[in-house]
Formats: structure tokens, sequence, C-alpha cells
């Protein structure tokens, strides 16, 4: 999986950002609850929504249920399992 585009949109709890693959289908990454959670679209789409609503690909618990904020640099360590896939 190689990621071209990441864009955090949420700083606030919780922290979401919207990532596209180099194959066309977007990422949805959201972090809430110590959880966090990358969905992606079944097909080639522009619309954030089809990942909103995809298959959750990675999931992981982080930190506590109180935990909703996260770097970019935290996000991509953390993810660094699923990108080897």
């Amino acid at each position: 999986m190689k990621i071209i585009k990441l864009i955090k949109t949420c700083d606030a709890c919780p922290a979401q950002w919207e990532g596209k693959l180099e194959d066309g289908r977007m990422l949805y990454f959201r972090y809430r609850y110590g959880h966090l959670s990358v969905r992606i679209s079944p097909e080639v789409t522009d619309d954030i929504m089809d990942a909103v609503d995809g298959e959750e690909i990675f999931g992981t618990f982080i930190g506590d249920e109180l935990d909703g904020s996260m770097s970019e640099e935290e996000l991509l360590k953390a993810i660094t399992p699923m990108l080897k896939q």
C-alpha cells in the first residue's frame, strides 16, 4: 500500500485524516476513545464518504478511552504494519 496523499481534517477529538492510495482508492483515518481505525473505499473515488462507509482494514487500541488526539507522526508510526501488507 502506498499513500500518495494525507490531509489532517480535524485536530480536535477525534483526530481525523483523509488519504489517497496510489491505486486511486480513498482512506479514512479516525482516532477516538484510544482506538485508531482505518477504512478504505471499495473502488477508485474522490468521495471520502466511500471510505468512511467502507471496510475497516486496520484497527488498533493505542491510548485509553479518553484519548482522541494524535499527531501525523504518531499516525504514521501506528499504521506502519498496515503499510507493509
